[in-house]
């Protein structure tokens, strides 16, 4: 009997965020991911508390959240008009297209040439 093993589903992965180090867990193909967006946290929280002094690692995360659920509310409604765009889109290309189908001559409507006796 042979016995393969199969592939981790899981990852552990060491992030820094604000000199804290945090292993977190995630599927293999989203490792690079997972560090870019602990990046991307750790430079936002460092900006967000370096807008004033008195601004604690917590209210950094917090503005940091606000800010990010912000931009994730603005992309869902930039898909919204997109996805509506795109469906004008279609339904004009449909009504063009059998507007090009409709003056096309049908087989049994072909177009004699005009003969004229002199």
């Amino acid at each position: 009997m042979t016995t393969s093993k199969a592939a981790p589903s899981k990852v552990s992965v060491n992030v820094y965020i604000m000199e804290k180090e945090y292993q977190i867990q995630c599927g293999p193909g989203d490792k690079q991911h997972l560090i870019q967006a602990a990046v991307d946290v750790d430079t936002r929280m460092r900006a967000a508390k370096n807008i004033g002094a008195n601004i604690s690692s917590e209210k950094a995360a917090v503005l940091t959240a606000l800010n990010l659920a912000n931009e994730l509310q603005g992309a869902a409604d930039n898909t919204d008009i997109l996805t509506a765009v795109s469906n004008s889109v279609i339904d004009m290309s449909a009504r063009i297209d059998k507007a090009l189908d409709d003056k096309q001559p049908k087989p049994e409507q072909e177009i004699l040439p005009n003969i004229q006796s002199q």
